[in-house]
């Protein structure tokens, strides 16, 4: 459904590849889903090009939900009791440049075909070729470890690539029902009714533990290193110019600071203790190592070196 209504571009880049996340989402633990496309859109300055339109703000989306006051209601604003803005949801594309646009969005509530119209008409108007959602869950996992990335995929040819980026396959689903997050959606509905888009979803598992300190569950809410092992994946994926040394500080810091309470913890609880034990020892994670492209005159140094080692075979 090409309905004007769904999608307003104001500038259409030349665009290769779009990464998406949803704020407060379900599937956004340790603010995967909802920070990490907010962080990139600051660190490469991205600029806003256009949103979902009105329809997908009418359509999809509850005035309240029953028990709750103003978590669900659109955003309005007012100056000296004048309204300055309608009424809206905030489901943004911005230009971040090197071909990357970056959405950031509100997960539906109602009427997922609509949105997903919505989604894929910007797509394939932008020229997208694979798009990414990131997403989140929590699990215990230790704090200074590399995170596990789960992923989903729509055209059975991606599998091979997607390999490379130390993923683990998702079986979600096949065993018993459950419902999809937004992000994995989306990638049902790439694979059905748009063969002609690369979709996949990338969810990254930030640390949560069972216990608490100060009446708060122990972990981390936003996670740096989640963050950064996405971000490294989709830097030699996309081939991206991106900088993650500053998110890879913040991430030791998150982790340097889990790491003393969890410390404290086990000194006075043994339960606690053992469950810290056992995450290091059960902790089972598929290491990715980016990938170096070197410069072309060094390949040429390496041959020309081999070539002329003593112990080269004749002819090469």
């Amino acid at each position: 459904m090409d309905t004007p209504d769904l999608v307003t571009l104001r500038h259409q880049p030349a665009a290769k590849y779009l990464i998406a996340g949803w704020k407060h989402s379900w599937s956004d633990g340790g603010e995967v889903s909802g920070g990490l496309p907010g962080y990139l859109m600051e660190h490469l300055r991205a600029k806003p090009i256009g949103e979902m339109g009105p329809e997908v703000s009418r359509m999809c989306y509850p005035f309240q939900v029953g028990g709750t006051h103003d978590a669900y209601r659109p955003a309005v604003a007012y100056h000296d009791g004048l309204p300055t803005r309608p009424m809206s949801r905030d489901n943004r594309f911005y230009d971040a440049g090197q071909g990357l646009v970056i959405f950031l969005g509100e997960e539906p509530w109602h009427r997922m075909d609509i949105y997903g119209d919505a989604f894929f008409q910007a797509v394939k108007m932008l020229g997208v070729k694979q798009a990414v959602a990131v997403e989140g869950y929590y699990g215990i996992t230790p704090p200074e470890l590399e995170r596990s990335i789960n992923c989903i995929y729509s055209r059975p040819e991606m599998k091979a690539t997607l390999e490379r980026l130390g993923v683990r396959f998702s079986n979600f689903g096949s065993e018993r029902r459950q419902g999809p997050t937004i992000g994995m959606a989306l990638v049902t509905l790439a694979h059905y009714q748009h063969p002609e888009v690369e979709m996949f979803r990338l969810g990254a598992m930030a640390p949560m533990y069972p216990f608490t300190a100060n009446q708060e569950q122990v972990g981390i809410t936003t996670d740096h290193r989640s963050f950064y092992d996405i971000l490294r994946r989709l830097r030699a994926l996309f081939q991206l110019d991106l900088d993650l040394s500053d998110l890879r500080r913040r991430a030791d810091a998150d982790a340097d600071r889990l790491q003393r309470i969890l410390g404290r913890i086990s000194e006075s609880n043994p339960e606690a203790r053992e469950v810290v034990r056992r995450a290091q020892a059960d902790y089972n994670v598929i290491s990715y190592v980016e990938p170096v492209a070197l410069d072309p005159s060094l390949d040429r140094t390496l041959e020309d070196i081999l070539r002329n080692s003593p112990e080269a075979p004749p002819g090469t």
